[in-house]
């Protein structure tokens, strides 16, 4: 835990709230999760995670209001959290990254890459309604 304060918190106002609190929550359940949690069966089955992450970014595409987009949002930021707490990555290493990549010279083109979307179109298509 990395802290700033005297009272050895990352804040001297309090518990942290939004992305930073749903990273705790998410370290203290991969851990110790309560029975029948859906972040545990998260962790535990690779698949429905992958699938999620898919799903709901798919949705995120495709949401138009601006309420729909931050529900949207709201779930892509779950479920890769999720992944990231899994695998051992915090949002501060997800912010290094970011401005390691702010600082390049040169980049890709940026087009999307057509077997990933091939990739998400099969996953989604042998999805069960």
């Amino acid at each position: 835990r990395k802290a700033f304060c005297h009272l050895d918190t990352l804040s001297c106002w309090g518990e942290p709230n939004g992305i930073r609190h749903l990273e705790q929550t998410l370290a203290r359940r991969l851990v110790d999760a309560p029975a029948g949690s859906y972040t545990k069966r998260l962790f535990d089955d690779d698949e429905l995670l992958r699938d999620k992450l898919v799903e709901e970014a798919q949705e995120l595409s495709e949401a138009e209001s601006r309420q729909h987009v931050a529900e949207e949002l709201a779930d892509v930021l779950y479920f890769a959290m999720v992944k990231a707490t899994k695998a051992g990555v915090s949002i501060d290493d997800a912010v290094v990254e970011l401005d390691k990549r702010s600082k390049k010279v040169t980049r890709r083109k940026g087009d999307s890459k057509a077997f990933r979307i091939e990739a998400g179109k099969q996953i989604l298509g042998g999805k069960k309604s």
